[in-house]
């Protein structure tokens, strides 16, 4: 279904409701219903089959990427296009873990150029600050590692959208025990509060190694949307990243275009 048809059937949809309630009024029936004019749409709720339909619209429309997906792996791949994993046939991702910034940024320096995705998984509190600080890195993964709290606050969120580095979710994470679950999804939810507040970035990925590890996409996005975050936007982001980097490394890139 055309975005346009979509909108169009959900303003016709306002405008029956409002002839409805008027048509009430005048014969004296009350009604708890509220009026709302022709020429405007009402909100959206998730019974409302137009905005369902209009949602199904965008998922349709979406490249469905895993940022994080072991690209080496035919197997694990052919396995997650069936699932309806849309990445590239081509495509390379590179995620550094290091004690050491130093050590991280001299991969970065050496590596940028060859990968369409570069991801840092965090966890020391100068490794995330650092990470989010450098525009050439594309994700910063799992800043709450090892720590009692989620390392992602404030300053990090700025300094994200700052630098158009993405907050990435590792799904694999969801499949640990349910305590450790708990503890991961009230995490989340605290980061994501941040990346709404400060206008940072968000994707998600399976991370996932086996087969039995990987999802449908549908099932990372509800994950997000039952943490009030909206799916597609994370979805998107994926997108916009591997394929901006594509555009990148498929031309003879000047000098300093990693820097954004």
């Amino acid at each position: 279904m055309e975005l346009r048809e979509v909108l169009h059937r959900l303003q016709s949809h306002q405008e029956v409701r409002t002839t409805r309630v008027l048509a009430r009024k005048r014969s004296g029936h009350r009604s708890h219903q509220t009026e709302t004019p022709a020429n405007k749409v009402g909100p959206l709720t998730c019974k409302n089959p137009l905005f369902l339909a209009l949602e199904s619209f965008q998922v349709s429309i979406l490249k469905l990427y895993d940022p994080c997906l072991k690209d080496e792996d035919e197997e694990l791949v052919s396995k997650a296009r069936e699932l309806g994993w849309q990445n590239p046939s081509e495509y390379d991702t590179l995620v550094l873990e290091e004690a050491e910034w130093g050590k991280i940024k001299r991969q970065v320096d050496q590596n940028r150029e060859e990968y369409h995705v570069v991801g840092v998984k965090g966890g020391g509190q100068k490794i995330n600050r650092e990470a989010v600080s450098d525009p050439r890195i594309d994700l910063l993964i799992h800043p709450g590692k090892e720590r009692k709290d989620s390392g992602f606050d404030r300053g990090t969120a700025q300094l994200a959208a700052q630098n158009n580095v993405s907050l990435c979710l590792d799904f694999s994470r969801i499949l640990e025990e349910d305590k450790q679950r708990t503890h991961v999804l009230s995490e989340w939810r605290k980061n994501l509060g941040l990346c709404k507040k400060y206008n940072a970035d968000l994707t998600v990925s399976t991370f996932a190694t086996t087969e039995y590890e990987l999802r449908h996409p549908k099932d990372l996005m509800s994950m997000i949307e039952s943490l009030g975050f909206p799916g597609t936007e994370a979805f998107d982001t994926s997108e916009t990243i591997i394929e901006k980097n594509r555009r990148k490394l498929g031309s003879d890139s000047p000098p300093g275009v990693w820097e954004r």
